[in-house]
């Protein structure tokens, strides 16, 4: 009688949800991210989110943000090294009073050029996401205008584009930056 031993190879889970702290988002980030090409030693993925910081009464801003990217996610079991690059668009709003009490809302509109590397560790069967991220952030796009609380215009609207693009954290068009997430792979 001869036994064969064939190890059974674990399908992959490809779906990923999680919440990223800062990173690519800017903010906090709800984001999604499914594996598509899956070899031995390399995997590439698409992530998109959503970052939404809610009026608060001392900031008076409201944030939404959409973070999508391209990854390259390298080793064979549970931890990996992911590249990236991608985009992140940001509208902040703002709630302003003048001397003379008119409310003026100001807009401001970004866009990202968002490349990272992180320390990615994610299973085959899925569970537990973790990764730590370095996103430099480089500012492309930068428009903002506002409106005073009766509709009339405030200031005129106002386009930067690389390398004078600034951004909400920092006044510089390139700033360094770090994130953290934490999730759940299924299916």
């Amino acid at each position: 009688m001869q036994l064969s031993s064939v190890a059974q190879e674990v399908p992959v889970k490809r779906n990923t949800i999680y919440i990223e702290y800062a990173g690519q988002g800017i903010f906090n980030s709800l984001s999604f991210d499914r594996l598509y090409r899956i070899d031995k030693k390399i995997k590439t993925s698409f992530t998109a989110g959503i970052a939404l910081l809610p009026t608060l009464n001392s900031m008076n801003m409201f944030v939404v943000g959409t973070p999508v990217s391209y990854n390259w996610i390298f080793g064979k079991k549970n931890h990996h090294l992911e590249l990236g690059t991608g985009l992140t668009y940001l509208s902040i709003t703002s709630k302003t009073y003048l001397s003379d009490n008119a409310l003026v809302n100001t807009t401001d509109n970004y866009f990202y050029f968002t490349p990272k590397i992180g320390y990615r560790i994610q299973r085959r069967d899925g569970g537990f996401f973790f990764r730590l991220t370095l996103t430099p952030t480089v500012g492309l796009i930068d428009i903002d205008w506002g409106i005073k609380h009766k509709g009339e215009m405030y200031n005129s609207t106002h386009y930067s584009y690389a390398p004078y693009a600034r951004g909400p954290i920092e006044e510089y068009p390139i700033f360094p930056w770090a994130g953290f997430s934490f999730g759940y792979t299924i299916k």
